[in-house]
């Protein structure tokens, strides 16, 4: 099914400064030893009347310090980043999980998809804060096309994943199994709960039916909860006051073409402030194909667009902002791709020299003359 999360997001990243000598072992304070990491959770969850669905087990085995290791000492100076990162979407985040019914722990989930980074895209062609994939992006009503893809709407994303995480619970009973078919497809875990006769997530891990992707990944999560929850016994010093954090935002109507500075424009709003509140607009303009499309901005102002004395004027010529070429990505075939840059499948292949349909991964193709 899924993503592939962002695997590249836990690679050693090259000159690692702990290792190098950039930042010396004497500022990492000694990680905590597992038992106690584990009642200071206790002790704070204690204080806390729980949820019924927000629940997710916390376990603490061999497999969930060595990530709570990788992290706070081998990965430290970018886990740091994600957790900064993090903070500016956390409140909106975590209500949209809670709106589902669904644990907001599972905040982390989104930290190690992408380390919260609306433009990540994995080498399975797995795209947003979320990393979902083409196919789950559609089924979960995210739209896609030359000029957008919802799947990097952090607001959008969340409440996509947050009702998928949650269909998956009602099928596999299990917080982990749920994130475990998150990773790897409903399928892989259908089989890999019928081989190894098992709901158990770390039954299955100790009978190797789970891809190793997946077998990591759940430990993965449960060291990115762990620290996330009390990062100063990690030695991490994130500020008492986050600067930031993400807007209120409402829908806008507007029609298609039209830019989002023009926008941005007719609010009073400075040039690229709208931007950041829709990155699924991949060249910042409104779907042309749309006759209108709903759009985020700051809580309030919405009304304004409304007003007849305040025209937005439209791109007049929407495909030249379009990429001249593509490279192509697991899963594309050379319809989708035509379909996907309004171009039909006999120009596509013309402009390309191809006598075949055949396509390979990471090849270049011309999807509009460059002189247009």
């Amino acid at each position: 099914m899924k993503h592939s999360n962002l695997s590249v997001l836990f690679i050693p990243i090259a000159a690692l400064a702990l290792i190098s000598g950039c930042a010396t072992s004497s500022a990492i304070r000694p990680l905590p030893k597992p038992e106690v990491i584990a009642s200071d959770i206790r002790d704070a969850d204690a204080q806390v009347e729980p949820e019924p669905h927000s629940e997710v087990p916390m376990e603490i085995n061999e497999d969930v310090q060595k990530w709570i290791d990788y992290f706070a000492i081998k990965d430290r100076v970018r886990f740091e980043s994600f957790l900064l990162r993090g903070e500016y979407y956390r409140e909106t985040i975590e209500a949209i999980l809670t709106e589902h019914q669904v644990p907001r722990d599972m905040y982390y989930l989104a930290m190690i998809e992408s380390g919260f980074m609306t433009q990540a895209t994995s080498h399975a062609s797995a795209v947003g804060v979320w990393q979902f994939i083409r196919a789950t992006g559609r089924r979960y009503g995210m739209r896609q096309s030359a000029y957008l893809d919802e799947r990097r709407d952090v607001i959008q994303a969340t409440h996509a994943a947050a009702r998928y995480l949650r269909d998956l619970h009602q099928e596999f009973g299990s917080w982990y199994l749920a994130m475990a078919a998150y990773n790897a497809g409903e399928g892989r875990i259908r089989r890999a709960i019928r081989i190894g006769r098992s709901r158990d997530f770390w039954v299955l891990v100790q009978k190797r039916v789970l891809p190793r992707e997946t077998k990591n990944y759940v430990p993965k999560f449960l060291a990115a909860w762990i620290i996330g929850r009390k990062p100063a016994k990690f030695g991490f010093e994130l500020p008492e006051q986050i600067e930031s954090r993400y807007p209120n935002v409402e829908k806008a109507t507007v029609p298609g073409s039209v830019h989002l500075n023009e926008i941005a424009r007719v609010l009073g709003l400075e040039p690229n402030s709208l931007a950041p509140l829709n990155p699924h607009l991949i060249h910042g303009i409104t779907p042309p194909e749309k006759t209108t499309y709903d759009i985020w901005v700051p809580q309030g102002q919405a009304a304004q667009l409304l007003a007849p004395e305040m025209p937005l004027a439209r791109v007049t010529n929407p495909a030249a902002l379009l990429p001249v070429r593509y490279r192509v990505r697991t899963g594309d075939t050379l319809e989708a791709i035509a379909k996907r840059h309004r171009i039909s499948l006999a120009s596509l292949k013309r402009l390309n020299g191809l006598d075949s349909d055949r396509i390979y991964r990471g090849q270049s193709l011309k999807v509009r003359p460059s002189s247009s």
